[in-house]
């Protein structure tokens, strides 16, 4: 089980295949929003960064369709982070390279970061299922974000990656729509100022 993740980076994981469409940048801006995911829930806010704006976002893109897939987390409650019982299958099914993921992460937070671990009592291990997705469920730049929130963990020097880490992920790729519903304040670059602002004074 991917036990550095915190629970709020697995959520906005989690909230984002919870439904049928491909899983894009926004659906993990989305998800971002859909919980209290922290600071990154608090920077997205104060700059400016809505569901609503997400989702007129999505509208513009898709003719209008606001109940499409870049949407529809905001209105899905999607699944419950403490529930799942194997995190390490959603990242496989995404198509990272685990062994590389896994000797980064060995080498920064200690061997055996990545091992499974027994699943507690009264989990629905019958969720596992639900994420076995086919990789093409996830767009070629939601994939990078992942890597990146994972690179930004490690150059960040934090024992874990957290929500944070994928909001830094989805600003370094963000075009398009994504950028157009960050964009609606300030820009990303100021957002991410004030997240890494906020990061620091939490270290």
């Amino acid at each position: 089980m991917f036990e550095r993740f915190s629970a709020q980076a697995r959520g906005v994981v989690v909230d984002a295949v919870a439904g049928s469409g491909p899983v894009t940048p926004m659906e993990l801006l989305t998800a971002l929003l859909t919980s209290d995911r922290g600071i990154a829930t608090e920077v997205l806010t104060e700059s400016g960064v809505s569901l609503d704006v997400i989702r007129r976002a999505g509208a513009g893109a898709k003719g209008g369709d606001s109940k499409g897939a870049d949407s529809k987390g905001a209105d899905s409650k999607g699944a419950d982070s403490n529930n799942l019982d194997d995190d390490a299958e959603i990242l496989k099914s995404i198509g990272i390279d685990l062994d590389a993921v896994r000797e980064s992460l060995e080498q920064s937070f200690g061997e055996g970061v990545l091992d499974e671990t027994p699943v507690p009592d009264g989990v629905d291990t019958s969720r596992k299922g639900r994420f076995g997705f086919p990789r093409s469920r996830f767009e070629k730049d939601s994939k990078k974000v992942l890597e990146l929130s994972l690179r930004e963990a490690l150059a960040h020097k934090d024992n874990r990656i957290g929500a944070e880490h994928i909001l830094l992920g989805i600003l370094r790729v963000a075009d398009g729509p994504t950028r157009q519903a960050l964009e609606t304040q300030v820009t990303m670059s100021v957002i991410r100022e004030r997240l890494e602002a906020k990061m620091n004074r939490a270290a």
